[in-house]
């Protein structure tokens, strides 16, 4: 029987990708400076995640990234002071009740932070939508995932990098994940050559303007699995409504 290797983004110190895909975000280019206002840099300890900014109150990211966690907003070069960051701490955590890791997978891999203060919209930082209710992203779309993950050979990168991904069908990508449910998008192909890094883990799937997934886990090779948002809404919109002042 053929196996199939895993890992959860962030949470191991280094993957190899087989073939001749290269280490780290995979086709990847560094985004335009603030050209994704919506990004947050979590820092987690001594490692790092992504989130999206979804009120300015709110952030939305991956329940694998939780720790002690500081969140910079208005960031391109997190090494640099930037004028345009700021940088919060966080008020409350608030993993999904359901979450749980099953050999490696992370399932119901999603998590709210309540900043400890509202975050100033403004040019370079500002909020993205959710999905409509339910909606599936289908299959063969175009969607962006950034982050300040590994770039290629293992070096990391203080500048946002970006990358294009195709979604994938859950049937074939059950090839790869025969445990995938409903609660997961794929996306990425080897013969595209594109994926999400270590350190991506909780950033934002964008597909035409909506944040449809968050960065969960991958394989040795694309495509990766993404936190399908939609399905979540009720919670998400629920634990927002319960924990505003």
């Amino acid at each position: 029987m053929k196996q199939h290797h895993f890992f959860v983004l962030l949470l191991l110190p280094q993957f190899t990708y087989a073939g001749n895909i290269h280490h780290g975000i995979i086709g990847g280019r560094e985004a335009k400076p603030h050209s994704r206002p919506y990004m947050v840099y979590l820092k987690v300890g001594k490692v790092n995640c992504g989130g999206s900014l979804i009120t300015p109150s709110w952030v939305l990211t991956a329940a694998h990234c939780y720790g002690d966690i500081t969140a910079i907003l208005g960031a391109h070069n997190v090494s640099d002071q930037e004028v345009s960051q700021q940088a919060i701490g966080i008020k409350s955590y608030h993993v999904h009740p359901e979450y749980y890791d099953k050999q490696h997978i992370p399932f119901n891999d999603i998590m709210l932070l309540k900043l400890s203060t509202k975050a100033t919209i403004n040019r370079v930082v500002q909020t993205i939508r959710l999905p409509r209710r339910r909606m599936d992203v289908p299959t063969n779309t175009r969607c962006n995932v950034a982050g300040w993950g590994f770039i290629e050979n293992g070096m990391t990168t203080d500048n946002l990098f970006e990358t294009n991904v195709t979604v994938v069908s859950r049937k074939s990508c059950r090839h790869y994940v025969p445990q995938l449910d409903d609660g997961m998008i794929c996306a990425g192909n080897v013969s595209e050559e594109s994926d999400a890094s270590q350190g991506d883990s909780g950033g934002p799937l964008v597909c035409n303007g909506y944040v449809e997934g968050i960065v969960s886990f991958g394989l040795d090779h694309p495509p990766g699995i993404y936190v399908r948002v939609s399905k979540y809404l009720n919670w998400i919109e629920n634990t927002i409504y319960s924990n505003e002042d």
